[in-house]
């Protein structure tokens, strides 16, 4: 699961007790002064390797989670800014990649700063109140399921301009994208909304988690619900993705074969070469870096749950790869902004613009000396627009202008 709060740990806590005994005592009582003792002698007693693992799980929160959180939300605001320059509400990819910056912003500060706090300063925000228990829960599997499927609609985008050029401007209308956001948001709503019933706060010895409320719920989620996250925010995204690209690749390289017939001059060939490799490499890349981040941490939450007879030294192990999996997962919410302007020359050109601040009549000046054609590439620069008979000079005239 992507973000719940069951693991192996609580499989005991399950095995002895029954439904009759659980009880959501709110507010927990503290058990600082109590516990301290116990926790002195239970220091002493414990496992060097232990604790190393121990350790090295929490720095790698303590460090990595600040830097992947200020780079990904500051760098999702300078897209979010760019795409606002270059309107964003009347072109279909940039409204995608609008929506997608706020929802890599939500999974950064719903899940990544929670993680961060819980290390650093011993606070668990998901356990400060049983509402805020079920709506942390919610929104982390939401915002990063979300996330996936909008990615899904980038690729579908730049899928049908590449296949379907004459009919792109009939297929992809800003009212439909619009309808296919919204079908999303209700539709992954309705897979996680099980989150309001199922879980909540449990004080238990004084100590208060947030975890299922029932040992039917937690069976739930550890045998059922892990696999249909899995299917969701990696399995289906991913195939969708890959089965997409291979389509735009494809058509890529029969344009390639046509401009090897019409185009004499060797030059301009290896040039456009070069960009077809470059493109192709760009689409296999961001797609294979999807499934590196999404599935380690998928995969380990299904296998966690059939782990119940753990050592400390195997849970301690456990715990680092969960770590390491979970933050590769969220460096995938962080580094778009960096992908955006390697990969798109408009995005690039109005983020410099903005950072300069240039002035209105310069900008007026600059959109001026565009062509009709690199005005029409830059806008879509993540759609490959490939009817042969404009493929040519329209990838010339990228070459051209330095995309």
């Amino acid at each position: 699961m992507a973000g719940g709060g069951i693991n192996a740990d609580n499989i005991s806590f399950f095995e002895n007790m029954t439904e009759t005994n659980i009880s959501t005592t709110w507010p927990p009582v503290s058990n600082s002064s109590t516990n301290l003792t116990e926790l002195e002698s239970s220091q002493m007693d414990s496992d060097p390797y232990v604790d190393v693992m121990t350790d090295v799980s929490k720095y790698f929160w303590i460090v990595l989670s600040p830097i992947l959180f200020v780079v990904g939300v500051t760098g999702n605001l300078l897209t979010i800014g760019v795409l606002k320059k270059i309107k964003f509400h009347k072109k279909p990819p940039y409204f995608f990649l609008f929506v997608l910056a706020l929802s890599d912003i939500m999974v950064l500060c719903v899940g990544l700063s929670r993680y961060w706090i819980r290390e650093t300063f011993l606070v668990d925000v998901r356990t400060l109140s049983n509402f805020g228990c079920k709506v942390n829960l919610f929104c982390i599997y939401w915002s990063m399921q979300f996330s996936s499927w909008i990615l899904v609609c980038v690729v579908l985008e730049r899928c049908i301009k590449t296949n379907f050029p004459l009919r792109y401007p009939r297929l992809v209308t800003m009212p439909r994208c619009i309808m296919l956001v919204l079908f999303l948001t209700v539709f992954l709503s309705g897979v996680d909304l099980h989150y309001f019933w199922t879980n909540g706060l449990i004080s238990e010895d004084s100590e208060i988690d947030c975890t299922s409320l029932t040992v039917g719920y937690f069976n739930f989620e550890e045998f059922i619900f892990t696999y249909v996250d899995f299917c969701v925010l990696s399995a289906i995204p991913f195939l969708l993705m890959i089965g997409m690209n291979m389509f735009i690749i494809r058509v890529i390289r029969r344009s390639r074969e046509f401009r090897k017939s019409t185009v004499r001059n060797k030059s301009t060939n290896k040039k456009l070469k070069k960009f077809d490799v470059k493109l192709t490499r760009m689409l296999v890349y961001t797609s294979l870096y999807f499934l590196l981040a999404t599935l380690p941490i998928s995969v380990y939450f299904i296998v966690d749950s059939y782990q119940t007879d753990l050592d400390e030294r195997d849970s301690a192990k456990m715990d680092v790869v969960w770590t390491v999996s979970y933050l590769v997962q969220f460096s995938n919410y962080t580094f778009n902004f960096f992908l955006y302007n390697l990969t798109n020359k408009r995005f690039r050109a109005k983020f410099i613009e903005m950072i300069k601040c240039k002035s209105a009549v310069k900008k007026r000046k600059s959109s001026k000396n565009e062509s009709v054609y690199s005005v029409q590439t830059a806008e879509t620069s993540l759609g490959t627009e490939t009817s042969f008979g404009t493929e040519t000079s329209r990838v010339s005239e990228e070459m051209s202008s330095g995309e």
